[in-house]
């Protein structure tokens, strides 16, 4: 949970100030010629109404002018209101433009926003997104982001507009009293309470986020085709509706009563405001009852301080949302500040360099999950020769999936090191680790992509390469279910874009082609068979065994048929290797291994 917004004046103005500089930067990098005309427009949008309320007092005086003496020409009236309707035009239009360049702005801004959040996330690792506080992070990043840098940018605007036309109807209006510009500002009353509550509305918002990541969990398990099926065979669904219900029923509370405070403390204060501008309008019209001021001045100052309050309330909004829109954007600015892991990481880019299967070495190899009270890996020494394979067993939580993991360079090493060959992987760029290695984990993706795609990303260069990408499904023993597809190597794979859905079976067979599709030297097989009958893992076995062609394996299998294939077992229970030896050697010590089996 993120804390409140510090309530230090002075924090809160250098952090708008810093956001609004920041924020103005990134729309200067996204389209800079339609922020510079966006920003001259604003100004000369500003202007327009001080010109506008001064040409309308030249025409009422002008009329008056013309009333009390008919020989007075009726030509200046007519030249005063051509004046004010190009002005009128020009305010229109320049008001249609504004909104035509936010709009195109917004659009550029929110997708170089979020294509900063994705680059973002290609650089962190895998810990980060195994941790609830990230999430919220990322959440509260991706939600309001977006949008939110060129309504900070619209209200600094707006606010300078404002503060430009104010100063010129402070001009006008301290003509007639310089009290009426000292009450001018009392209209300004309201933007107490909306600061006030902007800050409540936005410490409201960042506490209910993992709540609101939970609706949307619960949204998807009601809607998705992956959750249908046991939905409805355990007859889930008014159970989690209700769930989801309960949730947005205790924000829908928090809101109203939010609501209600906030319009409460504006409407007592808006009162006030248009009190006072009733007791100047009574000033106003009294002074021109016994002619102390023109007909043509009491227009202008009672036109003049109906637009400088609304110019005034319009500042200050302006104000009250460049701070909302400054608590929001700096949830971006948080998760963009989270130090780099994968620090200029490259894809791959040529085939894997190896001609044989490395040797393997883990060195005194521990890690600990954060949050966790005892060690995923503890102490772990083990040497795993050129072109072998290695079975990894044990219990659920031993450690094997991390200690692969470590390998693939997903999770940062906290003690000891991991040598490829010569290589120690903390030297090497993680897109170079990765290359070197071709992996399978247990909870593989389903990519809905076309069946050439779902198999050519194994290997990025070669995925237009069908050739590559027929002779790696055909090792996996996936060529079978993707020539069954109406359109063969073209076929849609999934229900989201109209595409055929596989079994999981036959899904795990096209992550396994997409494993042989990198050639790498170094291969992980994270229950590679726990989807496939055992015709077909005998199969699959069988492929393994016949391709390897001298790559260094690693096996990680609960199916004790699987692990007689390799050269050696090792056995990890609590984070340590406890046993280590050939499937017989360890049948006879009749330890854990044994026990297991």
């Amino acid at each position: 949970m993120k804390p409140a917004p510090p309530k230090s004046t002075l924090v809160q103005v250098r952090l708008l100030v810093g956001n609004v500089r920041r924020a103005v930067g990134l729309a200067l990098r996204v389209e800079r010629g339609l922020t510079i005309r966006y920003v001259l427009v604003s100004v000369l949008n500003a202007l327009l109404p001080v010109f506008i309320a001064w040409v309308g007092k030249q025409i009422v005086d002008a009329v008056v002018a013309a009333m009390a003496d008919p020989t007075h020409a009726l030509g200046p009236t007519l030249t005063w209101v051509g004046v004010e309707l190009a002005l009128i035009l020009a305010t229109h239009s320049s008001g249609q433009y504004l909104g035509y360049v936010a709009q195109l702005l917004r659009a550029r801004l929110a997708l170089h926003i979020d294509v900063l959040i994705f680059e973002k996330a290609l650089r962190l690792g895998v810990r980060h997104f195994e941790d609830p506080e990230f999430m919220d992070v990322l959440e509260r990043a991706r939600k309001e982001s977006s949008w939110r840098p060129l309504e900070m940018i619209t209200n600094g605007l707006r606010l300078g507009r404002n503060v430009v036309t104010l100063v010129g109807f402070a001009a006008l209006l301290s003509q007639f009293s310089l009290w009426a510009v000292l009450a001018l500002t009392l209209a300004g009353l309201p933007f107490l309470a909306e600061v006030r509550y902007a800050a409540e509305q936005y410490t409201i918002k960042a506490r209910r986020t993992q709540d609101e990541r939970q609706a949307y969990y619960l949204q998807q398990l009601l809607t998705s085709d992956y959750y249908v099926k046991e939905v409805k065979l355990f007859a889930l669904g008014p159970m989690l509706l209700g769930r989801h219900r309960d949730l947005h029923e205790r924000f829908y509370a928090e809101d109203r009563s939010f609501a209600a405070r906030r319009g409460l403390a504006v409407t007592a204060l808006g009162m006030v405001s248009v009190g006072v501008f009733y007791a100047i309008y009574v000033v106003i019209v009294g002074q021109t009852a016994i002619g102390a001021i023109t007909l043509g001045s009491m227009t202008l100052y009672l036109g003049v301080f109906r637009q400088g309050q609304d110019a005034f309330r319009s500042a200050m909004s302006s104000i009250a949302g460049a701070y909302e829109d400054n608590l929001y954007i700096q949830n971006l600015f948080d998760y963009l500040g989270i130090e780099d892991d994968d620090v200029a990481e490259r894809g791959p880019e040529s085939a894997p360099r190896d001609s044989e299967g490395p040797r393997i070495r883990f060195e005194g190899v521990s890690f600990d999950y954060p949050g966790s009270d005892r060690p995923a890996l503890d102490g772990i020494d083990l040497e795993i020769a050129p072109g072998s394979t290695v079975a990894l067993v044990g219990p659920n939580g031993a450690g094997k999936t991390t200690l692969v993991k470590l390998l693939a360079g997903l999770y940062p090493l906290e003690e000891g090191r991991i040598l490829i060959g010569d290589d120690d992987i903390a030297t090497l760029d993680k897109g170079e680790v990765r290359s070197r290695i071709g992996v399978l984990f247990q909870d593989f993706v389903h990519y809905h992509f076309t069946a050439a795609d779902n198999v050519g990303i194994g290997w990025l260069p070669s995925l237009g390469d069908r050739e590559a990408v027929e002779e790696a499904a055909q090792q996996a023993g996936a060529d079978g279910v993707i020539e069954g597809l109406p359109e063969g190597y073209d076929s849609m794979l999934g229900r989201w874009f109209g595409g055929e859905q596989l079994s999981i079976g036959q899904w795990q067979r096209m992550a396994l082609a997409r494993a042989f599709m990198r050639r790498s030297r170094v291969l992980i097989l994270d229950e590679p068979t726990a989807s496939i009958d055992a015709e077909g893992e005998h199969e699959i076995f069988e492929r393994f065994a016949e391709l390897k062609h001298g790559a260094t394996a690693i096996l990680i299998t609960h199916r004790f048929s699987s692990v007689r294939m390799a050269d050696r077992i090792v056995v990890l229970d609590g984070g340590r290797i406890v046993e280590d030896g050939t499937h017989d050697e360890l049948i006879a010590r009749d330890g854990l291994y044994a026990r297991m089996w």
